[in-house]
C-alpha cells in the first residue's frame, strides 16, 4: 500500500515540476504542439497488473493451533478500454472496463514456533469497471519544454471483480465463483501527439484501493484453509482492503 501512496505522489508532481520550468504563467489558448482539447477520446491500451502483498492474517484451528499467514499475490497482463467525454472545459467524464490473467499466488504460512512453510495457489482472474471524473491538469504558457505532454488526472468509484479458479476435488460454491468488491480509481495519464493531432500515444498509472467483501473472501479461505491444514478454521483479517497498481499503455482516437 506504501508503494501505490508514494508512486502515485511522485507521478502527479510532475506537471507542476514541469510548469517550474516555465515563468509560471498559463493562458487559455495552448500552443499548437499541445493535446488540443476535444468533445471524445477512446483510448484502448495493455498493461500489467502489479503484484502485491494482501498482508498479514490470523488462523485459528479448532485443535487450538494459531497460525499467521502471509499471501503474496500474483501480477499479470492487462487488457482494457477507456472512454472519456468533454463536460467543460478541463473537465471530463470517464468510463473503462478492464480484464487481467490469472497468476500464482504465494502463500506463507508461520506457525507460533518460527516455521515456515511455502504453497502456491493459481489467483484470480480479474475484471474492473469504473466511472468517475477527469481532470486535465493546465498547460504551461509559455511552454518551453522539449515534448508537449496534457496531463490528466481522474477519480472514479469502481467494481472489482475477482473470478475464482475451480479447485480440483472442491465442488464447493463458497470456493469457486466471482467475488464482487467495491473500490475507488485513482489514476493519473500523460498523452501525446502522433502523427495526427487525432491520434494521441498515452501512459497511465492507477491503483484501485478495493474493499474486498470479507464475507465472501471468509467463506472461501475457511474452506480451504481447512482442507489445507485438516481441520476446522476460523479466520482473522488484519486488513479489509488492498492497493491493486495498474501499468498500462494505449492509443488515444480524440474527435
Amino acid at each position: 500500500m506504501r508503494f501505490g501512496v508514494l508512486a502515485m505522489a511522485g507521478l502527479l508532481t510532475l506537471p507542476a515540476a514541469a510548469a517550474a520550468q516555465t515563468d509560471g504563467s498559463f493562458g487559455s489558448q495552448p500552443p499548437a504542439e499541445l493535446v488540443p482539447y476535444t468533445r471524445f477520446a477512446i483510448t484502448p491500451w495493455v498493461g500489467f497488473r502489479v503484484p502485491y502483498a494482501s498482508g498479514d492474517y490470523t488462523v485459528f484451528t479448532e485443535g487450538g493451533d494459531q497460525l499467521n499467514l502471509d499471501e503474496d499475490r500474483g501480477g499479470g497482463a492487462a487488457v482494457g478500454l477507456d472512454a472519456a467525454y468533454q463536460v467543460n472545459g478541463p473537465l471530463s467524464v470517464i468510463g473503462s472496463v478492464s480484464y487481467s490473467a490469472a497468476d500464482q499466488d504465494q502463500l506463507t504460512v508461520t506457525r507460533l514456533d518460527g516455521t515456515e512453510e511455502f504453497f502456491k495457489s493459481n489467483g484470480p482472474e480479474i475484471w474492473f469497471l469504473k466511472a468517475g471524473v477527469q481532470y486535465r491538469l493546465p498547460d504551461p504558457i509559455p511552454d518551453n519544454r522539449r515534448f508537449h505532454p496534457a496531463a490528466y488526472v481522474s477519480v472514479s468509484p469502481a467494481l472489482v471483480f475477482a473470478n475464482f479458479a475451480d479447485v480440483e476435488g472442491l465442488d464447493n460454491d463458497d470456493v469457486n465463483g466471482t467475488a464482487r468488491n467495491f473500490a475507488l480509481n485513482i489514476a493519473f495519464d500523460a498523452a501525446t501527439n502522433i502523427g495526427s493531432r487525432g491520434l494521441t500515444l498515452t501512459f497511465g498509472l492507477e491503483d484501485y484501493i478495493t474493499f474486498w467483501d470479507e464475507d465472501r473472501v471468509r467463506l472461501r479461505d475457511e474452506v480451504l484453509l481447512g482442507e489445507l491444514f485438516e481441520d476446522t478454521v476460523t479466520v482473522d483479517y488484519d486488513a479489509a482492503a488492498n492497493n491493486i497498481l495498474m501499468l498500462r499503455a494505449g492509443v488515444s482516437w480524440r474527435f
